[in-house]
């Protein structure tokens, strides 16, 4: 309309400032990370459950195969390396970037750059204030000697006086944010490859794994546990050696509960284990007169492909390390875990044809050919421990530990460290003094109080007065 001012439009760039300098637009970002933290903590993380299965195997089977599929799609299986979670983090960091930046300049100016000669009807309506008699040619340098005797910061200019402590309880919350950040930075950096990793790694007795994140071998040299009377696992601990990449021992130690391996920045961790069938002592025997020929090892993890026992010679055909039968009617296994082993073995006699059986390690009774010249008795089954053990790696933990520091001495200067402030000035005889506080005004007004005694004890109570206040 003519006449009126039409204010102009912002450009984009004002128009994102404003949108981040808003506390209200902070608020709704921190609530959205709160929510995603406690979803991600809801929710067992890829690396962190205690299953050898695969992430696509284990959360459908976790949480149903509509939910599951749906957390895997998401990210929430990974919720603090997602790329939604990252970006919530650079918002919100964004968003204290520019919300201290917005307030904290003026609030700097003000502080540390202070008026020490404001209007003087400013000063007379403070609300704490008092009045002693100017006495001397520089009215001013008692109340001057009394605040600096209470280590305020005095200056004293153009005939008037300013003083002030506890500037820094003023910018308590901006070290805040900035601890906020260190600790955001610090989650952040879990998206950079090699920086952060926690997953699960499984060696067996005997076997040798590469940790990954490192560039060292773990190899297990023995698990053992022991149990309550109830059968339940009362501690349980992996006898290792660490390996490095030239093949060279680095350690032996053993990790236990609340025990880590550390090598370097990497931290192993005792954190589960299964058991299962681990070597068969396996006799040979004639049908016939029931005479022992001789014994064998079988290792059922992973079987040789042939034997020699006595005069006989074994070719394994096929092994099935949980044996079943399949819907066309064909042998299968229900998986790779040694539940109930399954051999076809080709036997070869020292004079005669050889023939192709079946042997069932945990069942030797159950034959499907009572014909053969020989069967095979289990005299001895073993079991073979596998250690669930947890790689864990952060580099970004000692940024989140400063930042942890640094948000803890912001809540401290916000909360406990008051910025109080004087301004004086001689007139008609009179010093008028004026103060003001940003919290505790209570402890303010006593130690104002004190000073006006100091000063002009005449006028004002005196010190037994006074006794048992808090300072």
């Amino acid at each position: 309309m003519d006449g009126q001012d039409v204010k102009p439009r912002k450009d984009l760039l004002d128009q994102t400032w404003d949108f981040f300098a808003s506390v209200r637009v902070t608020t709704v970002l921190l609530f959205l990370l709160a929510v995603a933290s406690i979803g991600g903590t809801l929710i067992e993380q890829e690396g962190m459950y205690a299953s050898n299965l695969p992430p696509e195997e284990y959360y459908p089977q976790r949480y149903g195969p509509v939910l599951g599929m749906l957390l895997l799609r998401t990210g929430m299986t990974h919720a603090y390396s997602s790329w939604w979670y990252l970006t919530l983090l650079f918002l919100i960091a964004a968003a204290l970037v520019i919300c201290s930046i917005e307030r904290l300049v003026p609030l700097w100016r003000a502080v540390y750059r202070p008026n020490p000669t404001p209007d003087k009807e400013f000063v007379r309506r403070l609300r704490q204030g008092f009045t002693f008699p100017a006495r001397g040619e520089q009215p001013l340098a008692e109340l001057a000697a009394a605040l600096r005797a209470r280590r305020y910061l005095v200056i004293e200019r153009d005939g008037r006086l300013y003083a002030d402590k506890g500037r820094l309880g003023r910018l308590g919350p901006y070290i805040t944010h900035i601890g906020l950040l260190f600790i955001m930075i610090g989650a952040g950096m879990r998206a950079v490859p090699g920086v952060y990793l926690e997953q699960y790694i499984w060696v067996r007795d005997g076997e040798i794994v590469k940790v990954p994140g490192s560039d060292f071998y773990v190899e297990s040299l023995g698990f053992a546990v022991e149990f309550y009377e109830t059968g339940q696992p009362r501690s349980y601990q992996t006898h290792t050696r660490v390996i490095d990449a030239g093949g060279n021992v680095v350690k032996t130690e053993t990790i236990a509960m609340n025990e880590p391996l550390t090598v370097g920045r990497v931290q192993l961790y005792q954190s589960s284990y299964y058991a299962e069938y681990g070597h068969a002592e396996v006799a040979l025997v004639d049908r016939q007169s029931g005479a022992e020929i001789d014994r064998f090892t079988l290792d059922l993890s992973q079987p040789q492909r042939a034997y020699t026992v006595g005069d006989y010679r074994l070719q394994l055909l096929a092994y099935y390390p949980d044996f079943t039968v399949g819907e066309d009617g064909r042998p299968t296994t229900r998986s790779s875990q040694v539940n109930n082993p399954g051999l076809v073995l080709e036997v070869t006699p020292p004079d005669g044809e050889p023939f192709t059986t079946w042997f069932f390690p945990l069942y030797p009774g159950m034959e499907f050919d009572d014909t053969t010249p020989v069967r095979f008795l289990t005299q001895d089954v073993s079991p073979v421990y596998t250690s669930g053990l947890q790689v864990k790696k952060d580099l970004g933990l000692p940024v989140i530990y400063l930042g942890l520091i640094i948000t803890t001495a912001g809540a401290f200067a916000t909360f406990y460290l008051a910025h109080r402030r004087f301004w004086a000035f001689a007139e008609g005889g009179q010093v008028i003094v004026g103060g003001w506080t940003n919290r505790n005004a209570g402890s303010f007004e006593r130690e104002m109080r004190q000073i006006a005694h100091q000063l002009d004890p005449e006028r004002y109570a005196t010190e037994s007065d006074m006794e048992g206040e808090e300072r």
